[in-house]
């Protein structure tokens, strides 16, 4: 029997899916010169039933350079994720569709749980919009493009894109 709960996690998850083959569209118009396989893989999550979804392997004269494997559709603070996982590190791609931010209470001397006293922050550095996202650490990101996806290659990978 299906429930609401069930019908929206379905949303969500085909939504991710969605997103994803979009993502690897884009990477794969980057790709000239390259060899990219796609695999499916089945996602666990605590909210969504498993699922199947695709990583995406590339490759550059035969050798191996890095992956990028779907993560989930259930994240906090994105609306989905998926690693870049190379030989040397690993770098998060967030799906986000619109800034995030967290209010922090700036008056430590009291307990205000009123907007009094609290200051809004930016969760990332660099939101420009809904998209795909790499994320370098603390709180900065890049929106994907063929620049930051090959800089986040060389990061993870060694790779070093002409």
């Amino acid at each position: 029997m299906m429930t609401e709960d069930n019908d929206f996690n379905d949303a969500v998850v085909e939504e991710f899916r969605q997103n994803l083959q979009y993502l690897y569209g884009e990477v794969k118009s980057w790709l000239t010169g390259f060899v990219y396989k796609e695999n499916l893989i089945e996602i666990h999550e605590e909210y969504a039933v498993p699922y199947k979804a695709p990583e995406l392997y590339i490759y550059k004269s035969n050798k191996f350079l890095c992956k990028i494997r779907p993560v989930g559709a259930h994240i906090i603070a994105a609306d989905g994720r998926a690693d870049l996982i190379g030989k040397r590190d690993t770098l998060s791609i967030a799906f986000l569709k619109n800034s995030r931010s967290v209010k922090l209470n700036t008056d430590t001397e009291s307990e205000q749980t009123d907007d009094a006293g609290q200051k809004e922050y930016a969760l990332y550095i660099g939101y420009e919009g809904a998209g795909w996202y790499v994320c370098w650490g603390k709180r900065r990101i890049t929106k994907i493009s063929s620049e930051s996806f090959f800089e986040a290659m060389e990061s993870v990978s060694g790779y070093k894109h002409l």
